[in-house]
């Protein structure tokens, strides 16, 4: 299988075009730049044009089918019903690039959002120590200026973080979802750690 240099509603627009100056199909196709050599080759050496075509590797199918039946109708209908289906074609292409590009700022706002979400979420877990030690100072009279990691709070806030993570990864059907989530972890871990080391310097200070 070959593909064309060029898309298939360019082929068959093309392919209209030399047939719409009473080129047949087999001097048509010789004639289009956007065909590769070896089926130049083929076509001057007299091959069957059902094989030259069903070699061609077409995103749409239906096209060689298109094709196969230009013998069996008029020049006209057939280079009408080429511009029809390379019109289809192209407006198709028009949407799924569309749909595809709304789909890539649909991910970058979450990227956005996901990274956002992160580091506020991580940042409030590296000071959750504080507030429980001024929560200490009020019931006990007695500050503690420990910051730890490994507290009850500071876990509950990288689940938190985690789980935030995972369902915006979900959202836009992430496929390293375990790495990602990975990194997530670390990222977070690394942000509490950073806080807390701020903190401890503070109270020492």
């Amino acid at each position: 299988m070959v593909k064309l240099k060029c898309t298939d509603h360019i082929f068959l627009v093309k392919l209209a075009n030399q047939m719409e100056t009473g080129e047949n199909i087999e001097r048509s196709l010789f004639l289009i730049g956007e065909i590769p050599p070896e089926l130049h080759m083929k076509l001057y050496l007299g091959e069957d044009i059902t094989e030259i075509l069903t070699s061609i590797e077409f995103n749409y199918p239906n096209i060689l089918n298109l094709l196969s039946s230009t013998k069996n109708a008029e020049v006209e209908e057939n280079v009408k019903r080429m511009r029809t289906t390379a019109e289809l074609i192209r407006k198709r292409e028009e949407i799924l690039q569309e749909k595809e590009n709304a789909i890539n700022i649909q991910k970058r706002r979450l990227k956005i959002i996901r990274y956002v979400t992160l580091i506020t979420i991580a940042i409030i877990a590296g000071f959750s120590p504080l507030f429980t030690n001024i929560y200490s100072l009020i019931e006990n009279g007695v500050f503690q200026s420990t910051f730890t990691f490994f507290s009850v709070l500071s876990i509950s806030f990288l689940l938190v973080n985690t789980l935030n993570n995972y369902f915006l990864l979900k959202m836009v059907n992430e496929r390293n979802m375990k790495f990602k989530l990975g990194i997530v972890v670390i990222l977070h871990i690394g942000i509490v750690i950073i806080v807390n080391l701020f903190l401890s310097n503070s109270v020492l200070i």
